[in-house]
């Protein structure tokens, strides 16, 4: 039976190494936020897309952010005031029913994207924390987690903020968007096999 001592060096031991791992994500979190990579990233957008596209690319930049900075929130309280501006720019020839529809759709892009990102994200605390309460690696469970995360980016969500961009009606898009589940089982598995 251990002492006292040994267990609390056993346990320790345990720990060290993905505190050490969850310490240094939360560096490189906030070194990329105090050199403004999210700021830089997000600024992007301005300008240089049709306003079709702009849902859309509102989804994959806070894709991109929260993936490279580990955080939802951060992203979500960086992209946010960035992304309402550019839209007002875009869409000022809009009908006012059309243009809250693609603010909701923008909106939903924001916080959609920033989940996205950082559920992928190999330096995200979530990340972090869940796979040291897995007891496995790090990169094991990001590698778990990206099929569905990805068929859900691919599949639905890029796809569903293009079509209420175009101006599909969301009844529609949501409509789609349920009768896809049906075949969701049949297409995990596919890609399940060619992820390995």
């Amino acid at each position: 039976r251990p002492s006292a001592s040994q267990a609390f060096l056993s346990g320790v031991e345990t720990f060290f190494f993905p505190i050490l791992i969850l310490i240094s994500a939360w560096t490189l979190s906030s070194t990329l936020g105090e050199l403004g990579a999210a700021d830089v990233l997000a600024r992007l957008l301005s300008d240089r897309l049709p306003v079709f596209a702009f849902p859309v690319a509102v989804f994959l930049m806070g894709a991109v952010i929260s993936f490279t900075t580990g955080t939802s929130w951060g992203t979500m309280g960086i992209l946010m005031p960035l992304a309402i501006p550019v839209l007002f720019n875009l869409g000022s020839h809009l009908s006012p029913q059309d243009f809250g529809i693609l603010m909701a759709a923008v909106v939903g892009a924001v916080f959609s994207g920033a989940v996205f990102g950082d559920h992928c994200s190999p330096i995200s605390d979530t990340t972090i924390v869940s796979s040291i309460a897995c007891e496995i690696e790090p990169h094991a469970h990001v590698r778990t987690q990206l099929p569905y995360a990805l068929l859900t980016a691919i599949g639905f969500a890029s796809p569903s903020f293009v079509l209420i961009g175009l101006g599909v009606p969301v009844w529609f898009v949501l409509a789609v968007a349920v009768c896809a589940l049906w075949f969701l089982p049949s297409i995990y598995h596919a890609l399940a096999r060619l992820w390995g």
